[in-house]
Parts: structure tokens; C-alpha cells; sequence
């Protein structure tokens, strides 16, 4: 009797794990920060929350924007078609859509002819759509038409999935970008077109084991090894302690509650608005807590939302502490001061940054590169926890 409980436990813990299904991320290790990439990241960024910018300040609507982080990219391999064509792929969870470069791209078009390019006359899979599409920019737009064919990733095909063929993209934006084009992670309330995202796409397939995403992003990666985007699953050995739970407050970005954020001693929010976003490198903040930070770091603001310090100040700058669901979530001054180099000149810039209306914080690749992410579709609710080994 006692053999068969041991066999029944033992087979009730393994029909409960879910199966993980692993792709590994790379970083763009020849990247150099300079302020031209914070100030395009940044431009990027006003198109791409524009929305709920506008939604703060009236009643008004908008299109939904997607961004490409020139800070600090970390992309994965995707397969489209039958037979597969490859091509990588941006992982953003503050959009919704996935698109990827057409061969009807002009030869004209730099950004477009560094990558591969999707042939759909070369997959038998390939259903026509032909619906156009067109995503805003800071510096331009991504256009073209919507196609339909399977879509394969760490080892998963959706099949049925739109996607955008993109014909004409902003030249400045993709053209230096190791990744040929995005995929949107967030819900479909965001999502251009209303074209139902992949993450859905994969939920309504049962294709995961759970509706869970996560995030294991190495702060020091490298084009080899920059780290894993886990699919159906969190992998517990990536991260020390337990995960904290905070509910999404709106199903459209990845938008939760924070308790509370403070340096030393001074509290620069309480009950605010945060954004989970793999799409950009920085951490922006409401102007009223830009300028309060500025004030501990002893930092100066160029005028533009950016702020410096002097570099051989770092170790002494004082920590940022998030309370998220009751755990205290810190940011020390290496985590978020970014060395960058202008004209052969080092210099130091905060993480912390600041644009017109913004009401909210996003928290980009500076805090989630630290502590390791989960998005759970299903619970509608993030989880985070630190990164083990960081």
C-alpha cells in the first residue's frame, strides 16, 4: 500500500509541473549607449503610451504604437511558413502584434534589406489577407499588409496566426537593430487592427501547458547568452524566493499597482501605476518623481528628461526601494545608472527618465533584467521575484 501512495504523490506532482518550453535570447553584445539612442528610444517611447497619455489628460482615443528599444535589445529566433523561415524577433511585452519584414520590401528600404524577409509565395501554409496595417512611430511607421500562415517558437506552431508583412519601415529606427522585426506580448485591447496576438492565439490552441509567460533577462548577457524567454511556465531555479503576485489593473499593457517607491527616505510614489515592458531599457517616471530622484542622486537634468551625475559618484548614491504586493523590490546605483559614450567621452546617465504627460511608471529591462518576470494571461496578474546569481 505504501509503494502505490509513493507512485500516486509521485505521479500527481508530475502531472501538475507544466511543460516549459525554452528560447533562448541574445544580446546585442557591439552596443554602445549614447545619448542619440536614449533620445530615439525616448521618442519611440511618447508614440508608443501615447494612448494612455491621452486617455489622462481627456476622453479621447488612440491607435496603439509599437517601439524598438535602441538601448538595449534582447531578441530570440522565431519560424514562420512551411518550410520555416527564420528571423529575429524583438520580444516586447508592452505591444500586441507581430510583424516581420516582406519581400515586397523595396531594395530601397535599408532597415528591410539587412534581414531576411518573408516570402509567403514560398509557404504552403500561407493564407492571403491582405489587409493593410501600419503601426506609429516617433520617427516614422511600419506599414504593409497583414498575412496569415503558422508561426513556430521553441518548438511551438501556432497555426492561423496574422501577422503584419511589412513593406515600408522607418529607415533611422530599424536600420543599426540586430532583430528584423516585434512581437507583442501584451493583450488584445492593444493590438493594431484587432488581430488576435500570438500569446492568445497559442492559449486558444492549448498549446501551453499554462497561459504564462516569464522573463529571465542576463543583465551582462551576450549575442550567445543573453537569457531565456520561458513559454508555459516559470523555471523556479532561475530566481531565489517565491514570486509576488500583483493583479493587472488594466488587461491592454502589462499595468499593475505599486504600493509605494522610495530614496532614502523620500517617497516618490504611493499607490502608482507601473508597466512591465521588455520593449525599452529605461525606467520612465512622472515628472514630479523625476525631479524628486534628481534631488537624492545629486544628478543634473540636461533639460530634456535625461539626468547625469559624476560617475565616480555611483557607490555612493543611495538605493531605490519598489514595494510591489508587500515585497520590497531594490534598484541599487549599478543597476541603474547607465555608462554611455559620447565623441569618446564617458559619461553617466540615470536610468530614470522623464516625458511629457506621463502619469505612470515603465519599468523597461533596468528593473525586469534584475528580477525575473512572469506574465500570467490567465490570472491576469505579474509576478516577480530576483534574479538568482544576479
Amino acid at each position: 500500500m505504501r509503494q502505490f501512495l509513493v507512485l500516486l504523490v509521485l505521479i500527481l506532482i508530475g502531472s501538475s509541473a507544466a511543460k516549459l518550453n525554452r528560447l533562448q535570447l541574445h544580446s546585442n553584445s557591439n552596443f554602445t549607449h549614447s545619448h542619440e539612442n536614449v533620445k530615439a528610444e525616448k521618442t519611440v517611447l511618447a508614440a508608443k503610451y501615447s494612448f494612455l497619455v491621452e486617455a489622462t489628460s481627456s476622453s479621447s482615443t488612440a491607435t496603439e504604437n509599437l517601439q524598438n528599444s535602441l538601448n538595449k535589445e534582447y531578441y530570440g529566433v522565431i519560424a514562420i511558413g512551411t518550410p520555416k523561415q527564420n528571423f529575429n524577433i524583438l520580444f516586447d511585452t508592452g505591444s500586441a502584434n507581430l510583424w516581420v519584414p516582406s519581400s515586397k520590401c523595396p531594395t530601397s528600404n535599408i532597415a528591410c534589406q539587412r534581414h531576411n524577409k518573408y516570402k509567403s509565395g514560398a509557404s504552403s501554409t500561407y493564407v492571403a489577407n491582405g489587409e493593410k496595417f501600419a503601426i506609429s512611430y516617433g520617427t516614422g511607421s511600419v506599414s504593409g499588409i497583414l498575412s496569415t500562415d503558422t508561426v513556430h517558437v521553441a518548438g511551438i506552431s501556432i497555426q492561423g496566426q496574422t501577422f503584419g508583412e511589412a513593406i515600408n519601415e522607418p529607415g533611422s529606427t530599424f536600420n543599426k537593430a540586430p532583430f528584423a522585426g516585434i512581437w507583442g506580448w501584451a493583450f488584445k485591447a492593444i493590438a493594431v487592427d484587432g488581430v488576435t496576438p500570438p500569446f492568445d492565439k497559442m492559449v486558444a490552441q492549448g498549446l501551453l501547458d499554462k497561459p504564462i509567460i516569464s522573463f529571465y533577462l542576463k543583465r551582462h548577457g551576450t549575442a550567445v547568452q543573453g537569457g531565456e524567454l520561458i513559454l508555459g511556465g516559470s523555471d523556479s531555479s532561475l530566481y531565489t524566493g517565491s514570486l509576488t503576485y500583483v493583479p493587472v489593473s488594466v488587461p491592454a499593457y502589462w499595468q499593475f499597482k505599486v504600493n509605494s517607491i522610495k530614496t532614502n527616505g523620500v517617497l516618490l510614489c504611493s499607490g502608482c501605476q507601473a508597466i512591465a515592458d521588455t520593449g525599452t531599457s529605461l525606467i520612465v517616471v512622472p515628472q514630479a518623481a523625476y525631479t524628486k530622484i534628481n534631488r537624492q542622486l545629486g544628478a543634473s537634468d540636461n533639460g530634456d528628461g535625461e539626468a547625469f551625475v559624476q560617475c565616480s559618484r555611483i557607490s555612493s548614491l543611495p538605493k531605490i526601494n519598489l514595494n510591489i504586493g508587500g515585497t520590497v523590490f531594490t534598484l541599487a546605483p549599478k543597476d541603474y545608472i547607465v555608462k554611455m559614450t559620447q565623441n569618446g567621452v564617458t559619461y553617466c546617465m540615470s536610468a530614470f527618465t522623464s516625458m511629457d504627460g506621463i502619469s505612470f511608471w515603465i519599468l523597461g529591462d533596468v528593473f525586469i533584467g534584475k528580477f525575473y518576470t512572469e506574465f500570467d494571461k490567465g490570472n491576469k496578474r505579474i509576478g516577480f521575484a530576483r534574479v538568482a546569481n544576479y
